[in-house]
């Protein structure tokens, strides 16, 4: 049987509701690795966070809102405009049981840096104004599809093992990053002005972030969907 593969998903309201919603090339990327997507609602309940995490074999952090500065000790700076505490509470024990479980994780965007603020780390609240010196990591008016910036990859990574390269280009969609690693944690890619870009666990047999969006590439560059075939035969049994 093929591995299920949970995706996390973000409130969204409009039209007097509520949805839990995703971007739909997650599923779409997912499916093509040769898994099973199945979406996760954000709920309060700890026994329901074991129930589902019982019911997949691994776990996408999807991207989204910013995780709220409370959750590393930090009031917000006014950088900081759309948080859902919810969401930070209910990942953070989500991605902790999961790692407990050895369930293969890979976090995108907001959920590679869940994953840091989750283990003790920290994050930068605004890379431009934080940041000395600081390049582009927020490509507003570029389709989700077009390649942005470069970044280098360390060679003893996850991460290169999947692209076989030390350089590669991707798109960006951030303007928080990754400041103190948290614990157990590791730095595998950065951008040129040593933003960081991919972080995994250091012995744990998958736990993976990654800070741009891969599912978005994942048709027009075939490349990037081996990070999601790479995390879909993490959880297939040998």
């Amino acid at each position: 049987m093929k591995p299920i593969i949970g995706i996390t998903t973000f409130l969204e309201s409009k039209a007097k509701q509520t949805y839990d919603s995703v971007n739909h090339n997650y599923i779409k990327s997912v499916y093509l690795a040769g898994g099973i997507p199945v979406l996760i609602p954000i709920v309060e309940d700890e026994e329901i966070v074991n129930n589902y995490l019982k019911s997949i074999d691994g776990l996408i952090l999807s991207g989204g809102e910013d995780v709220s500065p409370l959750m590393y000790g930090e009031n917000p700076t006014e950088k900081v405009q759309m948080i859902c505490a919810q969401r930070d509470k209910f990942e953070k024990e989500l991605f902790l049981e999961a790692l407990k479980l050895n369930i293969p994780v890979l976090g995108i965007c907001r959920g590679m840096q869940v994953m840091n603020v989750a283990l003790g780390g920290t994050l930068y609240q605004d890379i431009n104004t934080q940041i000395e010196n600081s390049l582009g990591h927020y490509q507003k008016d570029t389709p989700a599809n077009n390649l942005y910036h470069q970044i280098k990859i360390d060679d003893e990574s996850i991460l290169f093992d999947i692209f076989d390269e030390e350089k590669i280009s991707i798109n960006s969609f951030h303007h928080q990053s990754v400041k103190k690693i948290g614990n157990g944690l590791k730095e595998i890619a950065w951008s040129v002005d040593g933003v960081v870009e991919g972080i995994e666990h250091i012995s744990k047999d998958f736990a993976l972030g990654v800070q741009w969006h891969p599912e978005d590439l994942a048709v027009k560059y075939p490349d990037f969907l081996n990070l999601f075939k790479a995390l879909v035969q993490a959880c297939t049994p040998y």
